[in-house]
């Protein structure tokens, strides 16, 4: 064998094994980095949306405590439908500061598609003085429940039913009222 047949031969070797090393060691060798890198940069990212979460988390801490009170306080401005019991309380509570007689009859829980909660009608009956009864509707519209009255009545008291048993405690000049309200309720 001349030389340069030792050099082709060593070339062709070289190559070759240079390839074979390429092919079975350095390509998958790169596949294998490129691949733990995207791993890393998912993970990565994975990481920063918990850790967003975990901000965001914190921040909603932070604003329940300051709006506990409001939510605590919107809670309150709705009645109970199963047990109204504190409404009637109420109705009973400013009827008596205002100076009236009062008469509840409660009415079915409703839902309708214009209304945006559920709701009891109640339908209320006063006697008593004009001015009084002035002081009940305004205590009824300035309190802590959601309220829409849907009906008032009110007629002045005639001799003839001052005589009734009912109404022997009024005079002339008082009145008698019905009134309709529906209390929205949780």
């Amino acid at each position: 064998m001349t030389f340069k047949k030792k050099i082709i031969i060593s070339i062709v070797f070289f190559l070759t094994l240079s390839i074979l090393l390429i092919v079975f060691v350095i390509y998958p060798l790169f596949l294998e980095i490129k691949k733990i890198s995207q791993d890393f940069l998912a993970q990565k990212q994975e990481l920063i949306a918990f850790e967003k979460k975990a901000e965001n988390l914190e921040k909603f801490k932070i604003l329940f405590s300051e709006i506990s009170p409001d939510l605590e306080k919107i809670d309150n401005l709705f009645v109970n439908p199963e047990i109204p019991v504190d409404f009637i309380l109420f109705l009973e509570k400013i009827s008596q500061d205002s100076g009236l007689s009062l008469k509840i009859s409660s009415g079915l829980p409703l839902k309708t598609e214009k209304d945006s909660w559920p709701s009891l009608s109640f339908q209320l009956n006063l006697a008593g003085s004009f001015p009084n009864l002035v002081k009940f509707l305004e205590k009824l519209e300035s309190n802590l429940y959601l309220i829409e009255i849907q009906n008032l009545t009110i007629t002045r008291l005639s001799e003839t039913e001052l005589k009734s048993k009912e109404f022997e405690i009024y005079s002339l000049g008082d009145v008698k009222a019905s009134l309709s309200i529906k209390v929205y309720t949780r």
